[in-house]
């Protein structure tokens, strides 16, 4: 009963992707009935839902050789499925706000940057797997539902990426089917009318337990502390694996994810008033006017082929397309108020369409060999990837508008929309990479390895040509780990750094690429058996980093390249000091990030990040679980105009608590931000003069269902 309810719910989300379907039903309707083989599952690091911890014993994300943390030589956070559960961390942004090292920059409601180690992260991965998004501009949100654990390979990581960005690469683990039938259902209610149902739902899918399936729904749908502001999210994923033979396992599965936005904000709150003066608001304030709203829809699917040889080594394809549409009608107010008028802000109309696509080819095979009588490890593999990006823009009956006052944003009547101008860009890449792992000896291990990137920009931006192209540039990557005992690890590592630029200066013209150098070394240490700590230094040396001037031309915002150093050291740790208290958490420190001529760059950087999780099982009430964390960050500043805008320290508290009623229910309770403090979410866009409020006090309630 439990494999034909599975099985019919799969069914019901691939009715939604034709072709999956067709290729699913090919594939499984001649599958023979073999056993399951467990060297599959053991190739590859564990789903972090079957341990229930707070860290992961090995990872794939530096250098796709399977390495325990310890012996990865780059730092490394995992957030688990166990913390973003206990926390209800359902967003990529939830996730990141409590990562090591990581801000997340809410420059808008719906569109947000991040950075590490004062650059900006541009390269999210999907199991290992992707291309650098150019603008490291992520619009809308990704729901956590779908994945298993989020790994933060933090520094430059030009191996597998190409491109070498010294900031992090985000790399989300999907959910897999599980051998055994399960099931789990949450239903969340919270602050400002939030509704949310999660289901998921796991198994085998015939007898032999050779063909197994898994199925993951969510909906969401909140108000929001802003005014006018509401979201709704849909979330399904489905995936069918087949073991084809002892050795050879294939997979199906495709996420879709829609996020429909009332009232968005396109931009931000004027930070100034006219005379120069800095200016206050409630956290609800907002520029959004009612007939606004941005709405997108992610569709992704892939297809995998793994096969173990029995010599142990292995060879992993993957082929996976993305496509990305929005509908956008929006609303930016710019200018500055006059204290005693109202007047001097402005409203600018804009209606888009646009599209992402998205096709990414991967290859690769790794294994053991034998040199000086020693065994080693080597992985060989290419990348291929298509991205093109089309963007229609739709001009208002009315170009600008004068407001009486900022109260009167909201009611600014929809403009009548007439044809406009459009953008459309063509991206292609080639990566092929190769690395090494030397056992030189039993406490010396060496990896080496290098990228070659090919790289291929052409298209037109709003009249204006946008071309770039690289070919067979090389990122060189080095890594040593010296285990001093069975629990500590000296390690050093060298990256080199190639990042083709899209942003564009003052001639609207590509910026020339941004190069440079990666420095680390630490410590890393296993203690009490499972809790993962580090300790590094890190320098870096960027030229030509792309730093916006405050200027726009057009649509277009407009960057200057400049040289930047950047030194700091981080702590890190993740995992069980005991039986009964889980933690995790990180403090990272930038020394200096200097330009050319010794100043402060990118001062919107916070220069210290505390994340610091614990959980507690209490002992006395042995199915209560409670937990608690803080996300502190040290001051920053933005100077607009010859006004110094500044946003003091400040920390946030996160409680939860988690009640066991019996082997099917539980309870939880979660809340954020427990002092109410009032912040701004970034001063990244503030150098225009923007930034708005980040949520106050809240809460949510949690009822789980398993099986």
């Amino acid at each position: 009963m439990q494999q034909k309810a599975l099985a019919l719910a799969l069914s019901a989300i691939w009715a939604a992707n034709s072709f999956a379907a067709e290729q699913t039903a090919e594939n499984t309707s001649t599958l023979p009935e073999v056993k399951v083989s467990a060297q599959a599952e053991d190739s590859a690091p564990q789903a972090s839902e079957k341990t229930k911890s707070y860290t992961v014993k090995s990872t794939e994300t530096a250098t796709r050789l399977n390495t325990s943390l310890r012996e990865t030589p780059q730092s490394i956070s995992v957030v688990t499925r166990e913390l973003m559960d206990d926390f209800k961390l359902t967003s990529i942004n939830d996730v990141l706000d409590m990562t090591t090292g990581i801000k997340v920059e809410r420059a808008e409601t719906d569109r947000t940057y991040y950075t590490a180690r004062g650059s900006d992260i541009t390269n999210f991965q999907i199991d290992g797997l992707g291309v650098p998004f150019p603008d490291g501009l992520l619009i809308g949100d990704i729901d956590t539902a779908v994945y298993d654990r989020i790994e933060v390979l933090r520094g430059a990581t030009g191996l597998l990426s190409g491109t070498g960005n010294p900031s992090a690469t985000i790399n989300f683990i999907r959910k897999r089917p599980t051998q055994e039938f399960q099931a789990k259902i949450d239903l969340t209610v919270g602050s400002w009318d939030k509704r949310r149902v999660d289901m998921d739902v796991s198994g085998p899918l015939n007898e032999a337990g050779n063909v197994r399936g898994r199925l993951v729904l969510s909906n969401q749908d909140r108000n929001s502390y802003l005014d006018r502001y509401s979201q709704e999210r849909n979330v399904a994923y489905g995936v069918i694996e087949a073991d084809i033979t002892d050795n050879t396992t294939v997979t199906f599965g495709h996420t879709y994810q829609q996020n429909n936005t009332n009232s968005p904000m396109w931009g931000s709150l004027p930070l100034l008033y006219s005379d120069g003066s800095t200016r206050h608001y409630s956290r609800s304030a907002s520029t959004s006017a009612d007939w606004s709203y941005w709405d997108t829809t992610n569709n992704i699917t892939f297809a995998e082929l793994t096969h173990l040889f029995n010599n142990g080594w292995k060879l992993r394809t993957q082929l996976t397309r993305k496509e990305m549409t929005g509908n956008a009608k929006l609303l930016y107010v710019f200018g500055n108020e006059d204290r005693s008028t109202g007047t001097g802000l402005t409203g600018w109309p804009g209606a888009y369409r646009d599209s992402y696509k998205e096709l990414i080819a991967d290859a690769y095979v790794s294994g053991p060999f034998q040199l000086a009588g020693r065994e080693h490890e080597l992985v060989i593999g290419s990348n291929w990837s298509r991205s093109t990006y089309d963007e229609h823009e739709k001009s208002a009956s009315y170009t600008t508008i004068g407001l009486s006052s900022f109260d009167n944003a909201g009611d600014l009547p929809e403009p009548t929309w007439v044809t406009g101008s459009s953008a459309s860009f063509d991206v292609k890449r080639l990566n092929t990479y190769a690395a090494a792992k030397f056992n030189v000896t039993d406490k010396l291990k060496i990896t080496t390895g290098g990228n070659m990137l090919s790289y291929e920009l052409t298209g037109v931006s709003y009249g204006v040509s946008r071309e770039s192209e690289a070919n067979n540039k090389i990122t060189p990557y080095a890594g040593a780990v010296y285990n001093l005992t069975n629990e500590h690890s000296l390690y050093a590592s060298y990256t080199g750094i190639y990042n083709p630029e899209t942003k564009l200066d003052r001639n609207l013209q590509p910026l020339a690429p941004m190069k440079g150098k990666n420095y680390e070394a630490g410590i890393k240490s296993q203690l009490f058996n499972n809790l993962n700590t580090s300790f590094a230094v890190f320098k870096t040396e960027q030229e030509n980093l792309a730093q916006s001037t405050g200027t726009v031309i057009g649509n277009t915002t407009i960057y200057e390249g400049i040289n930047a150093t950047t030194k700091g050291y981080e702590f890190d740790m993740s995992g069980e000091v005991t039986p009964r208290l889980k933690i995790t958490g990180g403090y990272t420190r930038l020394a200096s990030v200097k330009g050319d001529n010794d100043e402060n760059v990118k001062p919107y950087t916070p220069r210290q990040l505390l994340r610091l999780t614990t959980v507690y099982q209490v002992p006395f009430i042995e199915k209560l679980k409670v937990g608690a964390s803080v996300n502190w960050q040290s001051e920053t500043h933005v100077d607009i105009g010859t006004t110094r805008y500044k946003q003091d320290s400040y920390a946030l508290l996160n409680l939860m608590a988690n009640y066991e009623i019996d082997k099917h229910w539980s309870a939880a309770l979660n809340i954020y931000n427990l002092t109410d403090e009032k912040y701004l979410t970034s001063l990244m866009w503030a150098n225009g003069g923007q930034s708005y409020y980040g949520a106050p006090m809240n809460a949510s309630a949690t009822l789980t269902w398993k099986y």
